[in-house]
């Protein structure tokens, strides 16, 4: 059934109390759902994916991922690197403003990569080790590596480029004696503004509550479906998933993202209002196991939990319709190796692994923590808690908010033995989940709770990262896989299928192969 704008905005202002909107205008108002909260929209300073989501929409960058995950033009017109691999040089289009009217330039671009470098947050581990050196010539910006690094131009699709001139305004005393804190602290705090160039701007902010965004008229790309086009984006904290589908039936949640439940998606298909779009993501879950705190410190208690995982009943009940894992990179990702060990569930064998542990016969009790919200994985623990009983094994489960999950991830004692997380591409390449996850200088971050620090897969990974013959490549790629599932740092469970509950009117959703980007509202219209 359709729904008209009108009636939409008068359900918004009555039960969602976002205001009064013209009728006689119409805009149209997206609502989004999310289950976890935005911590920072902040450029530089952002990195999971509701905060990623923003910073898709709200900023820009060199390059953008297509459908494929090749990178293409964003704020680069052209580019080059050297043969050897160490200098990459960008023309930055003319003519592009930011949301406060002033013109992006190629000093901005170097000032984002010297403020991600400086304050250490976000995507900077992409270039921590990496950039030597930021030159502007005109409208080029030059990048000087200090070694080559592979997978560079399309990690610059989490460059995102901030309004130099607005943060120094509001910058406050820091660490550097020319910048201060680069305007961090004002970004943490402001609710209206940003220092953004995206298709959308910050309007507000209710934290805990709802982020919304405002269509940016004077957009470079301009906006092809012109009054079809979403003027603004309210995204909805809810963590209660009847809550959600009940407002997607009465039409008042335009989207609702993919973070509910297999059930929750079969009801919703079945409105005749909706439908559920679904594609293979780049997203692999995993049970990643805390390799320096007892017992998960001991290797065959790591494979005991691999093999008394219910991967069959994850992948038929829970979350049908998800793809079997093997090892750490998923099969949608080039590069990722199918000829890898992986586990099935064989009890037999997790006892045989269990007894061969410098704990057995006591095995202390494991902990298990997933995020508040997401049932799904609490029921994959359940199964696991379930099979490591009939072991003598006890595993308590408990269910954190994300913030608090995060907080937990910064020291190998605080990280508890398991963190039920997934991990998503952050570029299209097996190097953004090897490195990120694996990486001894990668540690103290929700995506590497294994706290491997294993010297040879430092050194192999370093090495992969330097080869830039492809087959060259392939082939250590391939050996450190083969490495990391010997080691069990990880219970990998399954890669997930996205599913997003959408009204029927809703058009433009494009799926693209690096987290957060396939919710791009510069595609989407509504058709009514």
């Amino acid at each position: 059934m359709k729904r008209r704008s009108s009636v939409i905005v008068v359900v918004l202002a009555l039960v969602l109390g976002f205001g009064c909107f013209s009728l006689a205008a119409g805009p149209n108002i997206l609502t989004m759902s999310c289950n976890q909260e935005f911590g920072t929209i902040d450029p530089q300073r952002g990195n999971d994916w509701t905060e990623s989501m923003a910073m898709v929409n709200v900023y820009d960058a060199l390059v953008f991922p297509n459908t494929a995950g090749d990178m293409e033009p964003k704020l680069a017109t052209t580019w080059d690197a050297t043969p050897d691999g160490l200098i990459y040089t960008f023309t930055v289009r003319e003519g592009v403003k930011f949301h406060d009217g002033s013109e992006v330039t190629a000093e901005d671009v170097k000032f984002a990569m010297e403020r991600a470098l400086a304050l250490k947050e976000g995507y900077s581990w992409l270039w921590a080790d990496v950039v030597e050196e930021v030159t502007v010539e005109g409208n080029t910006v030059t990048f000087r590596l200090n070694k080559p690094f592979a997978p560079f131009l399309s990690t610059l699709a989490w460059l995102f480029v901030a309004n130099k001139d607005l943060c120094l305004a509001n910058k406050k005393p820091g660490d550097s004696p020319e910048y201060g804190d680069y305007g961090a602290e004002w970004l943490s705090v402001t609710t209206t503004e940003d220092v953004g160039s995206g298709p959308y701007a910050l309007k507000a902010w209710d934290r805990g509550r709802e982020i919304v965004f405002a269509r940016f008229g004077d957009y470079f790309e301009g906006w092809p479906q012109g009054d079809k086009s979403i003027d603004e984006v309210h995204v909805l904290l809810i963590r209660e998933n009847a809550t959600v589908r009940t407002m997607f039936k009465k039409g008042e949640m335009t989207i609702v993202e993919h973070w509910r439940t297999y059930s929750d998606y079969e009801e919703m298909d079945s409105y005749p209002n909706g439908s559920v779009i679904s594609f293979m993501s780049p997203e692999e879950l995993s049970f990643k196991i805390n390799t320096k705190r007892a017992p998960t410190d001991c290797i065959h208690i790591r494979r005991m939990l691999a093999w008394a995982m219910d991967y069959d009943a994850v992948l038929n009940i829970i979350e049908p319709g998800s793809g079997k894992t093997r090892g750490p990179v998923p099969d949608v990702i080039p590069g990722h190796n199918p000829r890898v060990f992986s586990y099935y569930m064989d009890l037999d064998k997790a006892r045989e692994e269990m007894e061969q542990s410098k704990y057995y016969p006591n095995i202390p009790p494991i902990l298990a923590v997933a995020p508040t919200g997401l049932e799904n994985r609490r029921k994959m623990a359940l199964r696991l808690q379930e099979n490591l009983a009939t072991l003598g094994v006890t595993l308590n489960i408990s269910m954190e908010l994300w913030g608090r999950m995060t907080d937990l991830a910064t020291t190998p004692e605080t990280t508890p033995n398991i963190m039920i997380t997934s991990v998503s591409a952050n570029y299209p390449d097996p190097d953004t989940y090897l490195y990120c996850m694996y990486h001894s200088k990668a540690v103290g971050t929700w995506m590497s709770t294994e706290w491997l620090q294993d010297p040879l897969v430092d050194q192999l990974i370093e090495q992969e990262r330097v080869t830039l013959d492809p087959e060259e490549r392939a082939h250590i790629m391939n050996v450190l896989q083969h490495i990391i599932v010997e080691r069990c740092p990880d219970v990998y469970v399954y890669v997930m299928p996205l599913r997003a509950a959408i009204q029927d009117y809703l058009k433009g959703f494009t799926p693209r192969p690096v987290m957060s980007f396939y919710y791009y509202y510069h595609d989407w219209w509504y058709e009514k």
